[in-house]
């Protein structure tokens, strides 16, 4: 399925009263092995690392500008659960992975790429609850023994496991992740973070 944004389009990353100022830059990139140009503020330290925007090279986009350009409605802290999905052979990258990252933003180790489930702010808060509840209080008899629970650093929550026992947790708050054909015998993991569901896995 092709992502929502356009592939061919330029947007602003960071808002417009950066653009104003001197500090303006644009960088090119592929993403899903489609050109795109991203618009960004160079002198904002949310978007790249000072190690980040000394060596990049030629027009080339940070991993974190990519990251910000994914994830438009997210914090920088929020975005601290995803990596940059690069792929070194098409030079191209894929939407954003739930993984650690490398001092530039991307994946150190293969990670599962994720999608924005179309649920709504209520439905993912109840999942958000749901999820913290388990952890706190180790309701195995609700999670079931293939699923786990775990806050994350930027504040989201992490449920793993198999993708059919997901799917039918996160009924129980009334939000859809995929069909079951989608998550029949898939590990996945599903993030909950400012108010959004990202469903992550290996396919």
């Amino acid at each position: 399925m092709r992502p929502l944004y356009s592939l061919l389009s330029a947007v602003i990353v960071g808002g417009l009263p950066g653009l104003a100022q001197a500090s303006a830059a644009q960088c090119d990139t592929r993403i899903d092995e489609a050109p795109v140009t991203i618009y960004f503020n160079r002198d904002d330290p949310t978007f790249s690392s000072l190690r980040d925007r000394w060596f990049r090279r030629n027009s080339a986009c940070p991993a974190a500008v990519v990251i910000t350009y994914l994830t438009p409605d997210l914090s920088a802290e929020e975005r601290a659960v995803f990596c940059a999905n690069f792929d070194p052979v098409t030079q191209s990258y894929s939407q954003p992975a739930h993984g650690p990252r490398d001092a530039y933003g991307r994946c150190t180790e293969p990670s599962k790429t994720c999608s924005l489930v179309n649920t709504t702010r209520s439905e993912a808060m109840a999942l958000m609850g749901l999820g913290q509840e388990a952890e706190e209080r180790g309701m195995r008899e609700r999670m079931g023994a293939a699923l786990s629970a775990a806050t994350h650093s930027s504040g989201a929550m992490i449920l793993s496991g198999n993708g059919a026992a997901l799917a039918n947790f996160a009924a129980q708050t009334g939000a859809v992740l995929a069909s079951p054909a989608v998550l029949a015998g898939a590990a996945a993991s599903v993030v909950v973070i400012g108010g959004a569901v990202y469903l992550c896995s290996d396919d």
